[in-house]
C-alpha cells in the first residue's frame, strides 16, 4: 500500500518535501488509512501534519465516540488536533440544502480556514476509488456532462486526494495488517442519502452480476475522461481568445466556425466568468444562447445570476444586470385620506417629478364614458381594489404586474422586453401599491386594477409634461 501511495503522489505531483498538510479525519477506515500513510512519510518527507475532525451534530453518542477516537489517534502520533463542532441539520435547513450537501460545504469551509491560518497548507481528504465510482454514477444519474463524469481530480487547488488509487477493500485490509481499528458510521448503511443507495445497492449488484471490477473500471474511465476534459478545456480557452475580443462581446461568425464541443467550452468559460461557479447554469442555458445567435437584433435572453445576453447585429453582448437599490424619487399618496368617501369625488391631487405632473382624481363610474379611450397618458383604475397608500417613485427590486392570465410578471422583465437600457431604468416612473405596480408610466398597467362591470368608483391618473 505504501509503495502505491508514494507512486500515486509522485505521478500526480501532490506532495513535496516540507509541505504542511491539514488532514481531515472522520475516524472511518479511509481517513484513518490516509493519516497512517502520511504519518509513515512524515519524517522522511519532513511533513508538518495537522489533524482536523468535524463533529456534525447528527449521530449523538456515536459522533462523540468518533471525535474522542480521532483526538486520541492524533495524540498518539504527536500531531496537532482541532475539533470543530457544527449543527449541520440546523445549517442545512437555513441554507435550503440536504444534510449531506451542508456537511460537505462545512467540511471544506473549515479545512480551508485552517489551511489559510497555517500559511497556505495542503488539504488532504480521504476519497478512494470506490468513492470515485459512486461520484461518477451519481453525476451520470443527474445528467452531468463530461466534467461531472470525470469525477474527482487527484488535486484541485489546495485539496489533494492521495487515496484515489485504492479501493475500500484494500484500505480495510491494510488497516487489518497494521492492527489499527477504526470507527463505523452507522448512517453509511442507511439509504437515506443518494450516495448510500449507489454504495449499498447499485455497485454491489454491478460487481456481482456484471463485473467484479466494476468500481475500478468506472474510476479508470473517469481518469480517461478527465484527461480528455483537460485537453478540451485548453482548446476552448484558445478558441475563446479568437472569438471574444473582450469579456462582453462574442463574434457570432467566428463562433459558428468552431466545433460544437468547443462552442460549449467557450460558453462554459463565459458563464464561469460572469457567474461565480456557473451556479444554476444547465444545458437549457447553453441552448438559449445558441438560439439567440439566429435571432433578430435586439433579442435577448435572461440567464441565472442576473446575466443578460443580447443580440446586437453580428455579435452577442453580455451584461450583468444589477438591481438599482437607490431610489432618487419617491412620494406617498394615501387615497383614503385624500378621497375619504368612496362614493364622492373630491377634486384633483397633483404630484410633480422632473417636469412631469401627475394628476389623480376619483370619479363615479357612471360619470365616465362607457368605453375608455386608449391613451398613453391617462389611465383608469378600479378604486375599490386599492387598499392602502399609493407611491409614485422610481422602480425598486421586487416590483411586479399582474397579467390578464392572473400570473405575475417582474417589472425588470417588462423593461427588458421593452428594450429599455439598464442605465435608464432607474429613472423610470411607476405608480405602485407597495411592490404591486398599478402603472409603469406611460404604458403598462396591472390587470388586477382594471375596470370591470362591478366597478363603482374609478381612480383617474393623468400624466402631463410641463
Amino acid at each position: 500500500m505504501k509503495k502505491e501511495f508514494i507512486r500515486y503522489i509522485r505521478k500526480n505531483n501532490l506532495i513535496h518535501k516540507g509541505d504542511t498538510i491539514v488532514t481531515g479525519v472522520s475516524g472511518g477506515a479511509d481517513s484513518v488509512c490516509l493519516l497512517l500513510l502520511l504519518q509513515d512519510l512524515k519524517k522522511e518527507w519532513e511533513l508538518k501534519l495537522h489533524v482536523v475532525h468535524i463533529h456534525h451534530g447528527i449521530r449523538g453518542e456515536e459522533a462523540d465516540r468518533d471525535a474522542a477516537y480521532v483526538q486520541e489517534l492524533a495524540r498518539s502520533f504527536g500531531l496537532p488536533f482541532v475539533l470543530v463542532k457544527k449543527d449541520v441539520p440546523l445549517l442545512a435547513k437555513e441554507w435550503g440544502k440536504t444534510e449531506e450537501e451542508a456537511g460537505r460545504c462545512i467540511r471544506y469551509e473549515v479545512f480551508d480556514k485552517y489551511a489559510r491560518e497555517l500559511g497556505g497548507a495542503l488539504i488532504a481528504v480521504a476519497h478512494h476509488r470506490d468513492d470515485q465510482a459512486e461520484t461518477v454514477l451519481f453525476q451520470m444519474f443527474r445528467g452531468s456532462g463530461p466534467r461531472g463524469l470525470a469525477g474527482m481530480s487527484p488535486r484541485r487547488g489546495a485539496v489533494i486526494r492521495p487515496l484515489l488509487f485504492a479501493g475500500r477493500e484494500e484500505i480495510e485490509e491494510y488497516l487489518r495488517e497494521q492492527n489499527v481499528r477504526y470507527c463505523e458510521d452507522s448512517t453509511n448503511n442507511k439509504n437515506q442519502y443518494t450516495r448510500n443507495v449507489i454504495r449499498n445497492e447499485i455497485l454491489p449488484i454491478a460487481r456481482e452480476q456484471i463485473n467484479a471490477q466494476a468500481a475500478a473500471h468506472i474510476a479508470a474511465a473517469a481518469e480517461k475522461i478527465a484527461a480528455w476534459r483537460q485537453y478540451v478545456e485548453q482548446r476552448g480557452q484558445e478558441a475563446l481568445e479568437r472569438v471574444m475580443p473582450d469579456r462582453e462581446t462574442l463574434d457570432i461568425e467566428k463562433f459558428s466556425l468552431e466545433e460544437a464541443v468547443i462552442q460549449d467550452e467557450i460558453l462554459r468559460h463565459i458563464f464561469g466568468y460572469w457567474i461565480p461557479g456557473a451556479k444554476d447554469i444547465g444545458n437549457i442555458h447553453y441552448e438559449m444562447v445558441k438560439g439567440l445567435m439566429a435571432a433578430d437584433t435586439g433579442k435577448l435572453v435572461q440567464l441565472p445570476g442576473g446575466l443578460l445576453a443580447v443580440r446586437e447585429y453580428q455579435v452577442l453582448k453580455f451584461y450583468q444586470e444589477k438591481e438599482e437599490k437607490d431610489i432618487s424619487f419617491s412620494t406617498h399618496f394615501n387615497v383614503r385620506q385624500t378621497f375619504y368617501a368612496k362614493r364622492e369625488t373630491h377634486g384633483i391631487h397633483s404630484l410633480e417629478y422632473q417636469g412631469i405632473k401627475i394628476s389623480i382624481q376619483v370619479k363615479r363610474r357612471e360619470d365616465l364614458p362607457v368605453k375608455f379611450p386608449e391613451k398613453d397618458y391617462t389611465k383608469w383604475f378600479d378604486y375599490d381594489m386599492i387598499k392602502g397608500a399609493l407611491i409614485l417613485r422610481n422602480p425598486v427590486e421586487g416590483d411586479y404586474f399582474i397579467l390578464d392570465s392572473g400570473g405575475k410578471k417582474k417589472l425588470s422583465r417588462y423593461y427588458m422586453d421593452r428594450k429599455i437600457p439598464r442605465c435608464q431604468r432607474k429613472n423610470q416612473l411607476v405608480l405602485a401599491e407597495q411592490n404591486h405596480v398599478l402603472w409603469a408610466v406611460p404604458e403598462r398597467i396591472s390587470a388586477a386594477y382594471k375596470i370591470t362591470n362591478q366597478t363603482k368608483m374609478v381612480l383617474v391618473v393623468t400624466m402631463e409634461r410641463e
